[in-house]
């Protein structure tokens, strides 16, 4: 998971070295959050599947930190990215991601 969150860091990094074309909005920095926090959950089903009794205390763990790295990103975006030209097919690649991988592919140069 470590690695997955090293990795989510990385799409503000690749979305401020596209440019050319399309100006961030604040919405963009929420669907791109919004994208962020789904491909976390299903990585976490498909890393540590719910178990029949409910979710122990990891998984709350674990899904909290999705929804804080989702609020870290909306927010910094919003304050750093809010305004700047980004490419629109990567944008529309980061708001598409259903995955944690999808999300590396979106940011890979």
């Amino acid at each position: 998971m470590r690695r997955a969150a090293a990795a989510l860091a990385v799409l503000a990094g690749a979305l401020l070295g596209a440019g050319c074309g399309k100006t961030m909005s604040e919405d963009d920095c929420r669907r791109v959050g919004d994208a962020m926090r789904a491909a976390w959950k299903a990585e976490l089903k498909r890393v540590a599947p719910a178990e029949a009794g409910g979710a122990g205390n990891a998984a709350v763990v674990l899904e909290g930190e999705g929804e804080r790295l989702s609020a870290e990103w909306t927010l910094d975006c919003k304050r750093e990215l809010a305004g700047s030209e980004v490419e629109p097919g990567e944008l529309d690649c980061l708001t598409r991601a259903k995955t944690l991988e999808e999300l590396r592919r979106c940011a890979a140069p």
